[in-house]
């Protein structure tokens, strides 16, 4: 038996039905679906998830102003000045940064003749150069921080002083002045003291080898204002343990005791 064609008008109602249907399913099944999120971390680069020292993520945003009003009573050059302090404004794109400073026993890895007693394998390694410092970086696969990035992970979105927030150092917090060995100490053992994000010894312990925003590796030609350093040491009082003192300016070949630091990823690759 042969169907009978459809008039060309019923055609039309049962199409528009059909569609009807179709979209009213698309819509249900959205609802239903859960859509992807974008809340957590990029995945970090390879070298940032080190055992040994394991990178944090950092969101970036906008670096709170200071509350502090600058002493412009003190001298230029006055160690103790706080012109200039601080990068409030300026914003800060997504990054990692290591959990603490780069180690003796990471070093080695890079430098094979490293020597160090076996009771400092986890102790920040110190007397290194910028330069020094920037080469173990890049053989990673990262940089050293910006000193843009290293106060907004030490200071984080709400401004803080310290790492740790607002009290005043203590030893339980930091290993600076007066804390016992005038000397670096094993990595992580001031809890306290880290950031709300788990960022160890960013007060205290040795000063760390930072880069100026506007610096680009293996681009930018390295003079003294391209050398910088952050976050006091064992060797500093409080003072220079708050998060927006600056150190700048260090001659070609500058190596100590108290000066370490650690690696830092752009989120997006470097």
């Amino acid at each position: 038996m042969t169907a009978l064609p459809l008039p060309r008008s019923l055609r039309a109602v049962v199409v528009a039905a059909i569609a009807a249907v179709s979209l009213g399913a698309a819509w249900w099944l959205s609802l239903e679906a859960p859509s992807p999120s974008n809340d957590g971390p990029p995945v970090p680069p390879p070298q940032a998830t080190d055992p040994l020292n394991p990178a944090i993520y950092i969101a970036g945003g906008e670096i709170p102003r200071t509350r502090r009003a600058p002493d412009r009573e003190r001298r230029v050059g006055d160690p103790r000045s706080t012109v200039g302090e601080g990068l409030g404004g300026a914003r800060v794109a997504p990054f990692w940064i290591q959990q603490h400073e780069v180690t003796n026993e990471e070093y080695r890895r890079f430098v094979a003749e490293h020597a160090y007693p076996d009771s400092t394998a986890r102790y920040p390694v110190t007397n290194v150069t910028w330069e020094q410092a920037m080469a173990y970086a890049v053989s990673v696969g990262g940089r050293l921080p910006t000193e843009t990035e290293w106060e907004f992970a030490a200071r984080g979105a709400e401004g803080r002083t310290y790492p740790w927030g607002e009290d005043e150092p203590t030893c339980e917090r930091a290993h600076f002045q007066g804390c016992g060995e005038r000397s670096p100490i094993e990595v992580m053992t001031r809890p306290a003291g880290a950031t709300p994000e788990g960022i160890h010894d960013l007060a205290g312990n040795v000063w760390e080898w930072v880069m100026p925003t506007w610096f680009e590796p293996g681009r930018t030609p390295v003079n003294d204002e391209v050398r910088r350093m952050r976050g006091g040491s064992f060797d500093d009082e409080a003072f220079f343990l708050r998060a927006t003192n600056r150190s700048n300016d260090f001659p070609a070949g500058f190596r100590y005791i108290s000066d370490g630091f650690r690696v830092a990823w752009s989120a997006g690759g470097d």
